[in-house]
């Protein structure tokens, strides 16, 4: 019989052909890179033999954002894992999520190797590595030093090196400019893939008008009930100019909170807006 530890190292040993991750069966070797990779991205380089191509595509400004889209998250690559002595356990579900930390980038050195959900790596393409965000899904990723923001497709696990909350493709890091300074300061969002559609054809068109659909706040998504009561009744505390209509919804295994519903989606991202001067939330806008 294979013991829970004996399982951990199986998935441990699946993770050394990630895109992101160092070799983790050498832990002298690893502390050696580490500290290099410390090093090197001080001064703004990258790691070893990482780095640019010598004749990179002459489009790169062009490729485009990811396409979010409902996608089945991968079992294997979303079981706990342990890397570099941590213990790191993925979420399996896309709900609201915002993180800011440094973002870093990865090149040649893993061009064309596998990913952790058995992809291959193209480093010309909008992806990404992250710890814990369930695999595939997808982000957006703002650079908080100059504003420009991309959409990737997380589908590897990384990085794994301290105060570095996700690695991003050759090509978004340079869509985001930091592909000279190595890292940056980052905001990364969850994309819910139901509203990007109508996100796209809204930004086509100045006015919007009344669809036919409604539209309603997600301000939570809670596996656990008593969470999203609290959340409930922190709302139907605040005060707000107009009274909101709050509703606690049974999805699955979700306990989801809702307000809403509005007329068209600009009314309900304004409402929105208002509601987060007083109370922080991780909110999707949803319609149906």
């Amino acid at each position: 019989m294979i013991t829970k530890i004996s399982k951990l190292i199986i998935i441990n040993f699946f993770l050394i052909g990630c895109a992101s991750n160092e070799p983790i069966f050498d832990e002298e070797t690893n502390k050696n890179n580490t500290k290099k990779t410390a090093e090197k991205n001080k001064s703004g380089g990258y790691y070893l033999d990482d780095g640019p191509e010598e004749n990179p595509p002459q489009n790169l400004d062009k490729i485009p954002n990811a396409k979010p889209k409902y996608e089945a998250l991968s079992k294997r690559a979303n079981r706990p894992y342990i890397a570099f002595n941590k213990k790191y356990i993925p979420m399996k579900k896309i709900i609201p999520f915002v993180e800011e930390g440094y973002a870093s980038w990865y090149g040649k050195r893993y061009h064309g190797r596998k990913t952790s959900i058995g992809e291959t790596y193209d480093m010309y393409q909008m992806t990404g590595a992250h710890k814990t965000l369930p695999l595939p899904c997808y982000v957006k990723v703002t650079n908080l030093k100059n504003e420009l923001s991309v959409i990737i497709r997380i589908n590897d696990r990384g990085p794994f090196i301290d105060e570095r909350i996700i690695d991003l493709s050759y090509a978004a890091a340079h869509r985001l400019k930091i592909i000279e300074k190595g890292s940056e300061l980052v905001k990364v969002e969850m994309v819910n893939p139901s509203s990007t559609k109508a996100n796209q054809e809204n930004n086509l068109k100045p006015s919007i008008k009344d669809s036919g659909k409604y539209f309603y706040i997600q301000a939570g998504a809670f596996s656990s009930e008593q969470n999203a009561t609290n959340l409930m009744q922190r709302l139907a505390k605040v005060k707000f100019k107009n009274s909101l209509n709050i509703k606690k919804l049974k999805k699955k295994s979700l306990h989801l909170i809702t307000i809403g519903p509005y007329k068209n989606e600009e009314i309900a991202e304004k409402a929105l807006r208002e509601i987060s001067k007083k109370i922080q939330l991780n909110s999707f806008i949803i319609s149906e």
